[in-house]
């Protein structure tokens, strides 16, 4: 089916348009999130397609020289989208180096017709390349809106090299933006599919974004940024059901600031926010990936040391507690002395064990440590005989 080619370019003006107003009415117009430089890109398309549909009856410097710039202009925001959103610097003169060519280009070759066309052609392929790489290369790893963006920029593609075969192939009048047959309708309908892939695509990225700093919000303490209580806690019940199967040891360890209630009545609760988050920061650097770190409530942090056995847990444990009295927390100018008492479990999860029963016996190893005068900590013996050949990730200070 031919369509009238001027009808096809204020067409995909059109769904330009609308898709800014959509952006606009929905109140998401905002930098920070990459929703503005969506918008000026989208904003770029429709001038520049608006542009196309002067062609021939305005001068070839607004319909060819500054629809193409202004073409190359969208989709170097729309580039420049995709880092904003992953929150990643944005190279923008390597972005807009581009449309700088792509305008210098214009201004040489507007009276030429194969030369402008191909030269135009093949720097938006470029432009549409580099969509597709980025947004491969910045995927979030269970995202799919990235998709949107490669199917975007691979049809673009496909358009594009449509005209650049018919330009080298000798039939450069067929594809003039006045021309209606069957290679400019697809070539110029790809337009349409552009726009509304890449503009939703970019939505959709922002929106995944959003959704990811939310469930991060829910999982994470506001004040020290370990796992909150639920967070650490399915991630033990996690840790568990794999030792289980496994049959390799799990360390549990319940740590707890001596004397914090004393802190944040001489110093303040500022103060107190501040151990805590000392603490936080100071134990989280010495531990591995694989370990679990969360505040469990109040002054307690609850410990995770997968496939750990109990000389290697209180080795642990022993490292963070000597680390920690050894450190000092200014606060005003002032020192603040901190330490912590912990307890500790370590063996294999028995079929019958749950979290609760095991934060249980780390407790109860706490209260020893308490007992006896704190800033130490004590373990509870083994239940079960654990193999002599157990060979174990080490830390890095063993």
């Amino acid at each position: 089916m031919i369509a009238h080619t001027p009808t096809i370019f204020a067409s995909v003006a059109l769904v330009a348009i609308t898709m800014v107003a959509c952006l606009v009415i929905v109140g998401r117009f905002r930098r920070e999130d990459g929703l503005f430089t969506i918008g000026c890109g989208l904003l770029a398309h429709a001038c520049a397609y608006v542009c196309y549909t002067l062609y021939g009856h305005a001068s070839l410097w607004i319909s060819y020289a500054l629809a193409n710039t202004l073409l190359s202009t969208a989709l170097a925001f729309y580039t420049a989208s995709i880092f904003r959103i992953r929150t990643l610097p944005v190279p923008w003169l390597a972005i807009f180096s581009l449309p700088a060519i792509m305008a210098l280009c214009m201004a040489l070759l507007v009276e030429t017709r194969e030369p402008r066309m191909l030269v135009s052609s093949v720097v938006l392929m470029a432009q549409c390349g580099l969509i597709v790489l980025w947004a491969h290369r910045t995927a979030a790893p269970e995202g799919r809106a990235h998709h949107l963006l490669m199917i975007g920029g691979a049809v673009s593609l496909v358009g594009l090299l449509i005209r650049v075969l018919a330009i080298l192939g000798g039939s450069v009048t067929d594809m003039r933006y006045d021309v209606s047959n069957l290679k400019q309708s697809i070539s110029v309908s790809i337009g349409t599919v552009t726009v509304m892939t890449l503009s939703l695509g970019l939505i959709l990225m922002a929106k995944e974004r959003s959704e990811s700093a939310l469930r991060q919000l829910a999982l994470r303490d506001g004040l020290t940024g370990l796992l909150n209580r639920r967070a650490i806690l399915d991630r033990m019940i996690e840790e568990m059901e794999r030792a289980k199967r496994s049959s390799t040891p799990l360390a549990v360890a319940m740590l707890d600031i001596d004397h914090f209630k004393q802190i944040n009545d001489r110093f303040g609760h500022l103060a107190g926010d501040q151990v805590l988050g000392h603490c936080a920061r100071h134990m989280g650097l010495r531990l591995r990936k694989i370990d679990g770190l969360g505040r469990y409530g109040g002054e307690e942090f609850l410990l995770l040391l997968p496939d750990t056995d109990p000389h290697g847990a209180m080795a642990v444990v022993e490292e963070l507690r000597e680390s920690i009295a050894e450190s000092v927390v200014m606060f005003e100018g002032e020192p603040i002395s901190v330490s912590f008492s912990a307890g500790v479990w370590c063996d294999v999860p028995a079929l019958d064990d749950n979290a609760d029963k095991l934060i249980g016996k780390a407790d109860a190893a706490l209260y020893q440590a308490k007992h006896q005068g704190r800033n130490r900590s004590r373990m509870l013996p083994c239940e079960r005989v654990l193999p002599d050949n157990l060979s174990l990730p080490g830390y890095p200070w063993e």
